[in-house]
């Protein structure tokens, strides 16, 4: 049966983390097709709000002319894929690394990559009045424990290849902070701050990375789209032809850089992990 031209696209985020409201807050009345800068205007990190910008331009760019409807979902997130999987669910509005899905491309499309291999850089953030970690050297890593969920596998590998003393902790990110925040571990990974200190403030407390040292992600971000659902295939082939796009018009460069996911910040910092990327590959730089 053809697909009605005014149906919306259902797209699926999460509830917990207030997407929706986030979103609007920086779209502040501008329609998301016609945005050529992604400066942040909202707390926390950006890169959530800009992919749900890129993922309907290169949707509309493609071809496809229906809207995308958010759909708020508590059990969304990177690791859980059934609704996908089984064509209940057609898209999910965020990226997801390649690694976490390359056992699943017999059930979902992968798009072409949104974020590169070595683009997607991250701090070892200790609490604000942790001063004496806060200008901790590299080759002193050994000295500090570091906590982590070992099911996200991307974040797990780098820090394994960091001499750091790793907690391991299966669990909510905020639990993982409280962790920092009571000493129960030194340090987390988090990807940096917008903010012109990089201080990350969550309800009230503040964290900072350490000092001039940076970690690498060694993997790409992707869009997966179900093949299952009835809709699948043509929402994929639009997704794709307009990713393509964006990225020949370096709108996804731009959208990366302006919105603080690459950091000019710490551009000059030093990766402890470098050696895990292959050797053609650099740090977004």
């Amino acid at each position: 049966m053809p697909i009605q031209a005014n149906t919306s696209i259902v797209v699926d985020i999460l509830t917990s983390e207030n997407f929706s409201s986030r979103y609007h807050e920086f779209l502040a009345g501008r329609s998301p097709l016609e945005l050529e800068h992604f400066y942040p205007n909202t707390k926390g990190s950006h890169i959530e709000i800009i992919e749900m910008v890129l993922l309907q331009q290169a949707l509309s760019l493609g071809g496809e002319s229906r809207p995308l409807e958010f759909r708020p979902q508590p059990a969304v997130n990177t690791l859980e894929y059934s609704a996908l999987i089984a064509g209940d669910s057609v898209l999910i509005g965020r990226s997801v690394w390649h690694e976490d899905i390359i056992d699943l491309k017999g059930s979902l499309f992968v798009s072409e990559p949104l974020v590169e291999v070595g683009q997607y850089e991250a701090g070892l953030y200790v609490t604000k009045r942790n001063v004496a970690l806060q200008d901790l050297p590299a080759e002193r890593l050994d000295q500090i424990t570091v906590v982590a969920n070992p099911r996200w596998q991307v974040d797990w590998h780098a820090l394994n290849n960091l001499p750091v003393n790793l907690i391991s902790f299966i669990g909510p990110w905020e639990t993982m902070l409280n962790m920092v925040e009571n000493q129960v571990a030194d340090a987390m990974l988090v990807n940096f701050s917008v903010s012109e200190s990089l201080t990350m403030n969550f309800e009230g407390r503040e964290y900072v990375p350490i000092n001039n040292l940076k970690v690498l992600l060694p993997d790409s971000r992707h869009f997966v789209v179900s093949k299952r659902h009835p809709d699948g295939e043509r929402v994929f082939r639009a997704l794709n032809k307009g990713l393509r796009i964006l990225k020949e018009r370096g709108t996804i460069e731009r959208a990366l850089r302006e919105s603080g996911f690459i950091n000019s910040r710490v551009a000059h910092w030093k990766p402890v992990n470098a050696a895990m990327l292959p050797t053609n590959v650099h740090s977004g730089r």
